[in-house]
Parts: C-alpha cells; structure tokens; sequence
C-alpha cells in the first residue's frame, strides 16, 4: 500500500521523506506515517501506556549530515524495507549542501580553484600589507616630527642653537672632543647643527692619539674661521723617525690653512723635528695671537741647521703671546715685538739670553703684562762687571700694565740686573725660586715699593736671604694678602710675629 504525506499521530514513528524539498513550502518539515499494520498496533500499544517511554532517538534520522547507506530501522516490517530500499542518499545530500553552500565530507572546494591563483591572490595580499606598513612608517614619522616641532629647543632657529652649542664648548676651557660627540648624538637635526657649525671644529690636534685623517676632517668642516692648531709628540715615542715623518705630514696639511692660523703650538721631542715642521711656517700669519714652541730634549746638544728665520714671514700683526721652550729662533725682535706675555726657558749654557737681549725685547713689548723665566744658564759674572757701566747708564725700560712675573731658576745675577733696569708699578704676584741669596733682589723690590707696587701675592721657593731686609720690604707691602715660604730655612718666629 503506498504512503500518503500526513500529520503523525501519537506515538507513531516518522522518518523525513526523500523528495525533493522544493515541492513544500520552505522551512516546513514533511512526514511519512507508517503503514496502517504497523502503525495500529503501534498506536494501541502507546495509547494503552501513556507513560510509556518515547521511541529510540537512534531511530529518528534528521537530515543534517550526509546519508551514505539506507538508514536501518528497528521495525522489522517488509513496508519498512521497502522504504529503505526507495531512498537516494546522494541525491538527499547534495540537494541540502547545494542550497545551504556547504560541502559535503571527503569534498575540496579549492579542487575548483588552481595553485597558482591561490599564490596569485597570497601575493596580492603581501603587496597590499607593505603599502599600508609603509603608509603607517610615513604618518609615524609625520607625528614624530610633529609631536617634535612643540618643543622649545626644536623651535628656536639653526643660528641661536649654534651660537648655544659654540658658548657651551668655548667655556668648558679647552675644547673637550667628547661633548662635540655627545651633541651629535642626540638627534639628526642636531648633528646637522654641528657639523654646519664651523666654529665648533676650529680645534686641530695631531699627536699619537689624534690621527692626521682626524685633522683633515675638522679641517675641512671649519670652512674659514680661525684655527687653534695643536701638535704634540711626547719624547716617549720608541720610533722617532715615525714621529718625523708625521710631524712633516701634519704641517703639510696645515700650511695652506696658516693664513687664519690663531694660535699654534708645536711640542717635539728634540731640535732638528722643530726645525723640519718650522720650515713649512713661512706664510704671513695676520691672525695669529699666540705662539708656543717647546722642545722636550733642552739638555741635548742637537746637531740642527740654522733657525729657519723669519717665522711666518716676519708678519705677525696680532701676535701677543709667545712661549719658547729650549728652541733657538736667533732672539728675532721682529716676532716678539709688541708682546703681552713671553715666557721664555730651557735655554743652557751658550742657548741662554744675554741681559742686553732681554732688555731689548722688554722695550719692544711697552704692554707686556706677564713675563717669565726658567731654568736658565746665569750669565757671566764677570762679563757683567765689564759692562757695569752700561747698565747704570742705560735708560730705564718701564713696564706699566706687568701684572705678574716669574724667575725661577732663572740665575741670581741676570734677575738681579733685570730688576734694577725695569720698572713695574702694577706688579701684583711675583715668583722666586732657587735664586740662591735673594738679598739684593729684595732691596729692589723694597725700592719700587716707595713709589708704587701693590703686590698681593708672593712666593719664595728654596733660597736665601736676610731676614731683616725681608720684614722692611713685608712692612712696604700694605697690599699683600698670599706669602708663600717653601724650603725656606732662615725664617724665624720674629716673621710671624711681625706679620699678625
């Protein structure tokens, strides 16, 4: 007997049809009663037991998951076989996963879609990935810059940081290399600053520790400003024909720049090195202010050519410092004249200035304001007392505006005869040392302080002198504030006394 669709009935069993689902209505469920034998005394079985149990879900097939086989049911009817054998699982199954887009088990989708379309595709994406990294990089560093630009130091102009970075360094004293690196280092804007800022690479040094390539490179970032030129060899070096042949490399490199030359000191173990480095300075110099040449070896007796003179051409207009160590440049007036500060040492036996000469450069240096001497060969005492004369004749050298002066083992005979030729009425600290009997030195000074000598610093090292004498010049002295006694063995309580 065939099935008609119906409403099922209590308790009898049902299983979904399998028709086509588009002939009823969408989303109505559609049941097959069972055949009228089976069904009746189903029904009278369950209608005589209502609390009878529910039938077996297992038995109930809901059509959510693919059908392989014909689904099996507990009731052993022949209908029911008949039923089982009517199905079409693979038409069920492929009819629901086509409307509702899903795949059946064991089913690649991408078995429709090629390999390298997928590639394809996976590179697109990458491409489009790298666009929006590099859009986020850019409106990143827009935001940096502009979260920058609110800051204070960001917004003053290049030239007011400039002139910030140039005092800084310039009242550090010498220069310290460090700090230049230090502001380099803090941003790119700032290490733009720097290196535009030729002031800040005015400062040249060759020595073991500063290659040339270094020089070259602050030379060439300090454009035109005047130059502070350093070259220092210590005698310590084990190869000296190396330190030659740089000291001749540094000065090459340098020559063309010593036109704007400010300062320039040269420190070199012996003679001749000074000499080869001296003979490259024959260019006029109308910058340079301070000059400093120093040879370590003052004790030995070099075999060197004759001073390459005149240094710098002999045109030094704004030359007012000058300090030679053991260097023999022939006493040339024309580089010393007009000096504010000379200091002069390390000059032994024939090397050492006759009296005449200091006297002559101290008349061409009328501003001098600061003079020293040092382990110097005394002069000849007998010398000087054929020329006791002359001296007493000579006229006077005044040096108003000397403020400081030092002797120290500079000989007893050449600082006595100095002071007796020169005048200082602003002498405000004076050192003496290992100047043998002080004596007659003091009775100098005691005779410039009838006039005028407002001393307030002095400082006696390792010599002699009467003690008497020495309290009548503390006594002229109202003005002094610092004494200095060191290795002084003539002193007694009496000098203390006098002085509180």
């Amino acid at each position: 007997m065939p099935w008609s669709p119906s409403t099922p009935t209590t308790g009898e069993r049902v299983v979904p049809s399998t028709k086509d689902r588009s002939s009823f209505p969408s989303g109505d469920a559609v049941y097959f009663s069972r055949p009228p034998s089976v069904s009746s005394s189903s029904s009278s079985s369950s209608s005589s037991s209502p609390s009878s149990p529910p039938p077996p879900y297992e038995d109930i097939h809901i059509i959510d998951k693919a059908i392989r086989s014909p689904p099996i049911l507990s009731v052993g009817a022949v209908e029911t076989a008949t039923y089982a054998s009517n199905v079409n699982p693979p038409n069920i199954s492929t009819t629901i996963h086509r409307k509702h887009g899903l795949s059946p088990p064991g089913w690649d989708r991408s078995a429709d879609v090629t390999i390298p379309h997928l590639r394809e595709a996976l590179d697109s994406l990458d491409i489009q990935v790298a666009s929006l990294l590099s859009k986020r990089q850019e409106l990143e560093s827009h935001l940096e810059r502009a979260v920058r630009s609110q800051s204070p130091i960001f917004r003053l102009p290049e030239e007011l940081l400039s002139l910030i970075f140039v005092t800084g360094v310039c009242d550090a004293g010498d220069e310290d290399p460090l700090l230049v690196s230090s502001l380099m280092l803090v941003c790119r804007y700032w290490r733009d600053v720097v290196v535009d800022t030729p002031e800040l690479w005015s400062t040249i040094c060759v020595s073991p520790h500063d290659s040339i390539e270094k020089a070259r490179r602050r030379l060439s970032r300090s454009k035109s400003v005047p130059l502070d030129v350093t070259i220092n060899f210590s005698p310590r070096v084990d190869n000296p024909s190396a330190v030659t042949e740089n000291i001749v490399r540094a000065m090459d490199l340098l020559r063309p720049a010593l036109w704007r030359t400010r300062s320039f000191r040269l420190s070199v173990p012996n003679r001749p090195q000074a000499h080869a480095a001296l003979l490259r300075c024959r260019e006029d110099a109308p910058f340079l202010e301070t000059v400093s040449i120093c040879v370590y070896h003052s004790m030995q007796d070099d075999h060197h050519p004759s001073p390459c003179l005149p240094l710098f051409n002999g045109y030094t207009p704004r030359l007012r410092s000058c300090s030679f160590t053991s260097f023999n440049f022939g006493w040339d007036r024309r580089i010393m004249a007009g000096l504010r500060v000379l200091h002069l040492g390390g000059y032994w036996n024939g090397y050492s200035p006759s009296v005449e000469t200091l006297l002559d450069i101290l008349r061409s240096c009328p501003d001098l304001q600061e003079l020293a001497l040092r382990n110097m060969t005394d002069v000849d005492l007998d010398h000087i007392m054929h020329h006791d004369q002359e001296f007493s004749a000579a006229k006077v050298v005044k040096l108003p505006r000397l403020t400081k002066a030092s002797f120290y083992y500079a000989g007893n005979v050449r600082t006595r005869l100095l002071l007796s030729q020169i005048t200082f009425p602003a002498l405000e600290s004076l050192d003496l040392g290992y100047l043998d009997n002080l004596t007659p030195i003091l009775e100098h000074l005691r005779q410039q302080s009838l006039t005028s000598l407002p001393l307030r610093h002095l400082r006696i090292e390792s010599s002699l002198f009467n003690e008497s004498k020495f309290v009548n010049l503390l006594r002229r002295l109202m003005s002094l504030t610092t004494l200095e006694l060191i290795d002084i063995e003539d002193i007694s309580c009496f000098l203390l006394k006098v002085r509180t």
